[in-house]
């Protein structure tokens, strides 16, 4: 079991950088499209997708390893502790609550944005998603300068930079 943990857990740490990454390509695509009047083409549309398909990917290895590694029964075991202690509260509940909330707005905006009537509108919508998207997300990583919550930026069967 030991091994499937570590392996969950350096593939969702993989992940996050792809969606980091085409995050924000999808949102400085939007933008670009928004601000620059321009035509909302198959590549924006596919932006979207692969942002959101990875972002899909991402909270399904995330809550693989919600339930296998027991944040859940911690909840279930005593919830005022989980309260309590700001670690515990983080990736019990904090973290994985921005998450799911990032993917609801990510998954909103792309369907908004492909039955909005026009160019403008698609792009616009797009923007104002994936950047709250991308906001919610980049406050709910465990980033390595966090003193509570901190993990490594990178972490791989074991190795961690």
């Amino acid at each position: 079991m030991e091994t499937l943990n570590l392996i969950l857990l350096s593939l969702h740490n993989l992940t996050r950088w792809a969606v980091l990454i085409l995050g924000g390509v999808a949102f400085v695509r939007s933008m670009g499209g928004w601000i620059g009047h321009r035509p909302f083409t198959p590549g924006d549309g596919r932006a979207g997708m692969l942002f959101t398909l990875a972002f899909d990917l991402q909270i399904l290895l995330g809550l693989i390893l919600y339930l296998t590694r027991g944040w859940g029964s911690v909840l279930i075991g005593d919830l005022g502790a989980a309260m309590r202690e700001a670690a515990l509260r983080f990736f019990a509940v904090e973290h994985i609550f921005l998450m799911l909330i990032a993917l609801g707005i990510a998954h909103m905006a792309r369907t908004l944005s492909k039955k909005a009537p026009t160019d403008a509108q698609k792009h616009r919508r797009a923007a104002l998603g994936f950047g709250l998207a991308l906001l919610l997300t980049l406050a709910a990583i465990p980033w390595p300068f966090l003193a509570q919550n901190a993990r490594p930026w990178l972490r791989l069967f074991g190795f961690q930079i």
